[in-house]
């Protein structure tokens, strides 16, 4: 019973979590762009319409600046887009005589740095409707408030995934804020104050477990005598089994005692494996360059998202005045060898781009090395580009690897490669190639991995290039790392993660 519960909270946790990084990803998205249009009001409130567009699950995207940001401006300047009665209404004006330096979101907001600020739940002004805030502060590059970007999100989402984790049809899922108020039920006749089933241990069985990043209790109440009902009725025979099982486990338990010892070595070096795998995934997750490249000539900006702990795909890189040389790469194999092999691919490229000039050196020292002593034959697919932005051109040397997507004047296409070269790790005297175009201003080069396009659906149906194609083309330009991860998740509906995911966004502003 116990394992069942902790099995369904496990399913909720990584849920929530799921959509909560979304509305993370959503304002951070939104404070990169007031970073980079804050002397053009029209274009920022604009902005908060198309990310409603783009993300349904919010319900108001919302901009606070920071007092003397723009000269003249009242207090109750406040550009957002938020839903009402089935459309999006957009507004630069806010409420008369409202504070809004004084509430909560934007206080919370310039107290917490890295994953900004989680509200309570609360009922929204403009739509009525029970809602929650997640804010984040913006600042320049020196440091200076320019102020808080935030979105509100409704807690409907919250009773549908309370409603499908439920163990059995008379148990009751709750979710609690911080303060002890409920949030959501997966009962719909549950009173609005909640019942405690927690004080009802008569009736009964509670299992709770704090919910981050917000902080809420997710609660799982289970009437007892559905606990018990195996129980009754049981005949004679029933418990006559039930003794034998016993008498037999005495008899066994009995039989092990002599090898307790190894036993519990036994646990233990299970618990030092799992040790040694979070201790991976932190060294990898280290291992990954995450202070990205956002400046008036240039953004490039790379995710990683792993099938498990660790996995093998890589992206990195290097800028040296103004030439920016970058790398996305996918080693075969999953889990530990191929994490090995991406942590030594990376540590070859931050070596070779420091003293080659070309794409196709760095391809060739990082091979030759890869290739020495590669008995289990291990191999990785490698794209590698190096851009100057002041003048746009770009040379880059392909090792297998899938090919790159070019946006251009709003039309994504695939990047010509005339020649794939081999993989990485298979033959060190491998002379490769490479060649050039030029990247006009407000172009952009998409690189991915394999996880990508193999992306597959509960029907066990590929992603597939012409369908990512068909999706990127629909999607809001500029397109970045995140819009790609969208239309495989949208794609995907659900199921689980077939292989590791690698995006690269490389902009030439």
């Amino acid at each position: 019973m116990k394992e069942v519960v902790e099995y369904k909270m496990q399913l909720a946790q990584k849920d929530f979590y799921h959509e909560l990084v979304g509305f993370h990803f959503a304002a951070d998205e939104m404070r990169r762009y007031v970073l980079e249009h804050r002397d053009n009001e029209q274009e920022i409130l604009k902005e908060t319409r198309k990310m409603l567009e783009r993300y349904p699950d919010i319900d108001n995207m919302f901009v606070k600046l920071a007092p003397g940001v723009y000269h003249g401006q009242v207090n109750n300047y406040f550009p957002r887009s938020y839903r009402y009665d089935g459309q999006t209404i957009t507004t630069a004006q806010g409420a008369e005589g409202l504070d809004y330096y004084a509430r909560d979101w934007y206080t919370g907001a310039l107290r917490c740095d890295g994953d900004g600020y989680w509200s309570e739940p609360y009922i929204g002004a403009s739509t009525q409707t029970q809602i929650a805030s997640h804010s984040i502060k913006i600042e320049d590059g020196q440091g200076q408030l320019t102020g808080v970007v935030g979105v509100d999100f409704t807690i409907k989402w919250m009773e549908a995934i309370l409603k499908e984790i439920k163990p059995f049809d008379e148990a009751v899922c709750l979710i609690y804020g911080t303060n002890g108020s409920l949030i959501a039920s997966s009962d719909s006749g549950n009173p609005e104050d909640g019942i405690q089933y927690k004080d009802d241990k008569k009736h009964w069985r509670v299992y709770s477990q704090t919910m981050s990043p917000m902080q809420m209790q997710l609660m799982i109440a289970v009437p007892n005598h559905i606990i018990w009902q195996s129980i009754k009725g049981r005949s004679l025979f029933t418990l006559f089994i039930l003794i034998l099982g016993i008498a037999i486990l005495i008899y066994l338990f009995r039989r092990i005692e002599k090898n307790g010892k190894a036993f519990l070595q036994v646990q233990n070096e299970q618990k030092l494996v799992q040790k040694e795998m979070q201790m991976a995934t932190n060294i990898q997750t280290g291992i990954l360059v995450h202070d990205f490249i956002d400046d008036d000539q240039l953004a490039l900006h790379a995710m990683l998202v792993p099938m498990q702990s660790v996995g093998g795909d890589l992206y990195d890189f290097y800028r040296d005045g103004d030439v920016v040389t970058f790398i996305i790469g996918d080693v075969s194999g999953k889990g530990m060898p191929a994490a090995m092999f991406m942590s030594a691919a990376v540590t070859l490229f931050r070596s070779a781009v420091k003293h080659h000039q070309s794409p196709k050196a760095i391809m060739e020292e990082i091979n030759a090395t890869l290739s020495q002593n590669n008995s289990s034959m291990m191999f990785v697919t490698a794209w590698i580009g190096q851009l100057h932005p002041s003048t746009g051109q770009l040379t880059y040397c392909n090792a297998g690897h899938l090919p790159p997507i070019l946006v251009k004047d709003g039309q994504c296409r695939w990047l010509e490669l005339k020649e794939t070269n081999t993989l990485l790790g298979i033959d060190g005297d491998y002379h490769f190639s490479e060649q050039s175009i030029t990247i006009d201003h407000g172009e952009q080069i998409i690189i991915f991995t394999d996880g990508v396009s193999e992306a597959e659906n509960a029907q066990k149906e590929l992603l597939g290039f012409d369908h990512l194609m068909e999706q990127l083309q629909k999607c809001q330009h500029p397109i970045d790392d995140l819009t790609v991860y969208n239309a495989v998740r949208q794609f995907a509906s659900g199921a689980e993660q077939a292989d590791d995911i690698a995006i690269m966004n490389v902009t030439r502003k």
